[in-house]
């Protein structure tokens, strides 16, 4: 009878036991699964990378996963084990050009996969295309090949909002003057030379002596066939897959000038001063970098053409705290005297002000960033997240001009209104060394817009490009969206207003900031009034890509 208690009681425990025990899930069972293909061939493509990338929080908590695989014999990539979710998926490999899931060309952005609970997906295929290639060589004014010159191609692009030619590949010429350029998509091209030796030109140690009285003449930035001025070149048209020969640049030479000065350390810190020169519009980068030397912190920059820059002096290692900036234009003579003052940093305090909200707002997330009005490059900008009191301090910001932006806000917020030392702050920026508190206040009345692409059928189109239009506003208030699977583009945090979405189903990124590209579809898309904390839905009609590549 005892033995028997005793039984009953170890069951007992171990029932409780088993009870309080929680249960080990079972692991994720997801694939993704597919093969690549030579777009030129039609054969799998061995070797290949495939990438994929997790998109928001994952179920089981954690950041999401990135995976990667290389092809098979045939081609093939699996992923499995994978969680539900929403993926990125991407393939590349050398000698061919990158491509995203669902994207329409080259190095676009794609459509996200969506993956259920244990679900399958299979049948992806990729298409990759070989690499288009220009070659070509670089001449003289008499002829002669010239070695050792960087050559560029660039392409159309959009960069805050303006269409501008921009460098997306570059080679170097042998020493018979050959180059060649690889990695290219199909398209228009323009093929330039940089300045022969211009780097060498502006590290030289500045001299005691007097300027030159004459200009001095170097080879300048020369495009295909050979002129100095990017809108007279010839642009070069690259089909698929193929190789264009023969784009030969005859070089011409330049008049050239200096630009010399002083660097003034007020900061009362030591370090390394150097001194960059950067283009004022469109730039690129430093066209020139030369250190300031001791003991007195002269510099001088060589083999200048004229136009309008930046001169940008930097103390140290980087610290955005310590830099000075002017603007030089050089027309047809040296630049002498200049005088560049690097000043400390100083704090810039703020504070997030919440109106029109009903009960809490909680804003875990909010930033708040500064921005070189001017084309300086720094070694970080200023940057800082709000904490919980809703204050901020922006610690050693550099003596220039900003622009603001806030990013984090809840999407029941929009930014309603940004201050400093008691002014508006405007779109081209601001001088902080005025100094002042900054302000920025948020509304709880945002709204929200669901639309959906569909095109002339009523058919869900996947991956399309949606912008957001304000009917009055700046072009820096517009916002984008690519569709997902379903051909849905939400926007939220919105301020009260009219707006106009419109569609596209391709187009170059940024495309829509330029005022004229919209222009070009001025009446498309449909409008939408969006009142205090609403929520609209809409459908919208996409532009078809042949439109937008006229």
């Amino acid at each position: 009878m005892k033995s028997l208690r005793i039984a009953v009681c170890l069951l007992a425990l171990s029932s409780a036991f088993g009870q309080g025990t929680p249960a080990v899930p079972a692991p994720p069972k997801g694939i993704i699964e597919g093969q690549v293909f030579n777009l030129a061939t039609g054969a799998p493509l061995k070797k290949a990378t495939v990438r994929l990338t997790g998109l928001g929080a994952r179920p089981s908590g954690g950041m999401p996963n990135m995976y990667s695989k290389e092809t098979d014999e045939q081609g093939r990539f699996a992923f499995t084990g994978l969680e539900a979710g929403r993926y990125d998926l991407s393939a590349e490999r050398q000698g061919f050009l990158r491509q995203n899931y669902g994207g329409r060309k080259y190095n676009t952005s794609g459509t996200p996969i969506g993956l259920a609970q244990d679900q399958h997906v299979k049948d992806i295929l990729f298409k990759l295309s070989p690499q288009s290639v220009i070659t070509g060589k670089v001449l003289d004014e008499d002829g002669d090949p010239v070695a050792n010159v960087q050559v560029r191609a660039l392409k159309f692009v959009y960069r805050g909002g303006k269409k501008q030619w921009s460098q997306v590949a570059n080679g170097q010429t042998s020493d018979i003057g050959e180059y060649r350029i690889p990695n290219l998509d199909p398209g228009s091209y323009l093929v330039g030379t940089n300045s022969r030796n211009q780097a060498a030109n502006m590290m030289q140690t500045p001299s005691n002596g007097a300027l030159p009285d004459a200009p001095e003449m170097t080879y300048a930035p020369t495009y295909y066939p050979s002129t100095m001025d990017s809108s007279t070149a010839v642009p070069v048209d690259v089909t698929a897959a193929a190789e264009t020969r023969g784009i030969d640049i005859r070089l011409r030479k330049t008049q050239v000038f200096r630009i010399r000065g002083k660097v003034v350390n007020a900061t009362g810190g030591r370090g390394t001063v150097m001194v960059m020169l950067t283009p004022k519009e469109g730039a690129q980068g430093n066209v020139g970098t030369s250190p300031a030397r001791a003991p007195d912190n002269r510099f001088e920059l060589r083999g200048v053409t004229p136009g309008s820059y930046v001169v940008h002096a930097q103390l140290g290692n980087g610290s955005q705290s310590s830099v000075a900036v002017q603007e030089v234009h050089v027309s047809n003579s040296h630049v002498d005297g200049l005088v560049l003052t690097v000043a400390p940093g100083s704090d810039v305090q703020g504070t997030v002000k919440v109106e029109d909200a009903t009960g809490p707002v909680d804003i875990p997330n909010l930033s708040v960033t500064l921005r070189p009005a001017l084309p300086v490059a720094m070694g970080g900008v200023p940057r800082v997240k709000v904490d919980s009191d809703l204050k901020f301090t922006l610690k050693n910001v550099a003596p220039l001009n900003y622009t603001v932006s806030v990013v984090g806000t809840p999407d029941n917020c929009f930014v309603k209104s940004i201050r400093f030392g008691g002014q508006e702050v405007p779109e081209d920026g601001i001088d902080v060394t005025s100094g002042g508190e900054m302000v920025i206040v948020l509304s709880a009345t945002a709204g929200e817009v669901d639309g959906a692409v569909v095109d002339k059928e009523g058919k869900v189109v996947a991956g399309a490009i949606g912008a957001l239009i304000p009917k009055d506003g700046p072009s820096t208030a517009i916002q984008s969206r690519v569709g997902d699977e379903y051909g849905a583009v939400t926007f939220k945090g919105l301020k009260p207003g009219e707006y106009r979405l419109i569609a596209w189903e391709d187009i170059p990124p940024g495309a829509f900031l330029d005022p004229e590209f919209r222009k070009r579809f001025e009446g498309r898309g449909e409008s939408v009034k969006l009142d205090a904390s609403a929520k609209q839905a809409i459908q919208v009609k996409v532009i078809p890509a042949e439109e937008t590549d006229r």
